[in-house]
């Protein structure tokens, strides 16, 4: 009785958790590396975390949407 748990299936996810967190710091890295010396160290790491977690926030909002998607048929 109740609600029941919701069935994961292996292709819900587009990339998972830890590959995004991976595509994220790989993305953060290149930046720091390319606009670092062109615009100062300092505002090169910032934006390049930025940049990273913004990265990982859109592949978050892919796989969700693709769940959302999948879930209505």
């Amino acid at each position: 009785m109740g609600v029941e748990p919701e069935e994961k299936k292996p292709h819900d996810d587009l990339l998972g958790v830890r590959n995004r967190v991976i595509v994220g710091v790989v993305f953060a890295a290149l930046f720091m590396v390319t606009y670092g010396p062109r615009s100062g160290w300092l505002p090169g790491v910032v934006s390049g975390i930025l940049g990273g977690a913004v990265v990982f926030l859109l592949l978050k909002e892919v796989d969700d949407r693709r769940k959302r998607r999948r879930r209505r048929g």
